[in-house]
């Protein structure tokens, strides 16, 4: 199975950031308002990828925008009916900026499956936490 990578950037404008393109485009995001706009931004987004994108999400502080995202993928990453495309295979990883290295790392993502129990079940799926070492 290939994966297809994309890099996006949280934030525009808040740090230069090795990505391809942004989840949220402008600089100045209202607190109050921060995770509904990444969760509907993540969302839009993961409709526009195929089924194993890697999304590669380079996040830069601005807690609330990173938790929507994740919210959002756990919600949308798969087609999960029966009589579609069980899984999607898609993941969400979450890249962060180490000051001691310099460079951007990644030990969490989020992975799209599923695991029918039942046949009869219309539909099934899950989004499973992984820490990587």
């Amino acid at each position: 199975m290939n994966n297809k990578e994309i890099k996006v950037g949280l934030i525009k404008g808040r740090h230069p950031l090795p990505v391809e393109q942004y989840l949220i485009e402008q600089d100045t995001i209202e607190f109050n308002q921060a995770h509904h706009l990444s969760y509907d931004a993540m969302l839009k987004l993961i409709d526009s990828t195929e089924h194993n994108t890697v999304i590669q999400l380079y996040i830069t502080g601005m807690t609330r925008c990173t938790l929507g995202a994740v919210a959002a993928f756990q919600k949308r990453a798969g087609s999960c009916t029966v009589s579609g495309d069980h899984t999607s295979y898609r993941v969400l990883e979450l890249w962060e900026y180490n000051v001691q290295t310099g460079e951007y790392e990644t030990a969490v993502a989020f992975a799209h499956s599923a695991s029918p129990n039942d046949t009869s079940v219309f539909e099934y799926g899950f989004t499973e936490s992984l820490l990587r070492v």
